[in-house]
């Protein structure tokens, strides 16, 4: 009971969260999402764990997900992630001995399918800014017909979902969800793997293709990003991009929109200087980071739990020395402000 409460006041809490990170957060498809069959959600990955949180927030179903093992290191952040339904997956930079454990992690997750739960998991195997979709891995396949061959009547559904966003790493950009029409695995099921696993990824990379940008020719993709980025397309939108994609030479460049004018730079200066320490610490925290992937997951994790306990710590000073109002309004002013602060890169 405890453990079910802290997930969902969690949840409900990074959903805030992500709403005030994102200036745009839209989602598309949220009736394709099986009310009670077990499902696999299969998503492009693109941003690190703020791809998972998505997912698992804009969803209508309690979702189980995997993350790579390295951060389940630290014993607090184990105890932590496995509240939140979160398993460790074993990569061969862990070790070719650990990926002997992933057989007992694809287990737990079939167990989860078969008691008619939802599972996520990223088939591309590791994230990228890349706007395509890469080369699927065998493993969500391995994980929906493990749980068909355990139960061949299991109402198995895999649905796709399409995550765009319009800059990977700025605050306050935006971002779409698209939730696909879900794939039957009973109909493919026939018990050759092989073949029903090639199946499998067929269709999922197909639909997949459909719901986020997807340049094909490697060859030319960085080419074709910038004329199509030239032509301020709306990111959201993958049919539309999509389209202009194939109707480039349609669509002339437009000149780019104006970043902020002097005049409110100026004008976040108090709030920012206000907000230097837990400002300072992030800075500290982002030189350590090696990939670049990471920035974004981090600065929201930064953003959602330090930010708010300095301004606590600072609203109940305010308090103690003026009044309980004081303390209340300053706290407000704080969070309405956070955008202003939170821009800063």
């Amino acid at each position: 009971m405890i453990h079910r409460l802290f997930y969902y006041l969690l949840l409900n809490y990074v959903n805030l969260g992500l709403n005030l990170f994102f200036k745009k957060l839209k989602v598309v498809g949220s009736s394709n999402i099986p009310d009670k069959d077990p499902v696999i959600f299969v998503a492009n990955h693109q941003n690190a764990l703020v791809d998972a949180l998505l997912v698992v927030t804009q969803n209508k179903r309690k979702t189980h997900f995997v993350a790579r093992a390295d951060v389940f290191k630290r014993p607090f952040l184990k105890k932590l992630l496995t509240l939140i339904y979160m398993m460790p997956i074993y990569r061969i930079r862990d070790g070719r001995h650990s990926l002997f454990l992933n057989d007992e992690i694809f287990e737990r997750c079939k167990e989860v399918l078969l008691k008619g739960e939802a599972f996520m998991i990223f088939p591309e195997g590791n994230h990228s800014f890349d706007r395509r979709l890469r080369p699927l891995s065998k493993g969500f396949t391995r994980i929906a017909l493990g749980a068909l061959d355990v139960n061949r009547n299991l109402n198995l559904k895999v649905v796709p979902v399409g995550i765009n966003y319009t800059h990977h790493q700025k605050y306050r950009g935006s971002v779409s969800l698209y939730f696909g029409d879900p794939i039957d695995v009973k109909k493919l099921y026939t018990g050759d793997f092989k073949q029903d696993s090639l199946k499998l990824k067929e269709a999922v990379a197909k639909r997949l293709k459909t719901l986020i940008t997807h340049i094909e020719d490697q060859s030319t993709y960085k080419e074709q990003l910038q004329r199509l980025t030239a032509t301020n397309p709306d990111f959201l939108n993958p049919f539309e991009t999509n389209l202009r994609l194939q109707n480039l030479d349609n669509y002339p460049p437009e000149p780019l929109t104006k970043s902020d004018s002097g005049i409110k730079k100026l004008l976040k200066l108090p709030f920012i200087l206000n907000a230097i320490l837990p400002l300072s610490i992030w800075f500290s925290i982002k030189r350590g980071i090696k990939d670049p992937v990471m920035v974004a997951s981090i600065k929201f994790c930064v953003g959602i739990f330090l930010f708010p306990i300095f301004f606590t710590l600072q609203s109940l000073a305010i308090t103690y020395w003026l009044s309980d109002w004081a303390g209340i309004v300053y706290f407000t002013a704080c969070m309405v402000t956070m955008p202003m602060i939170s821009s800063v890169k």
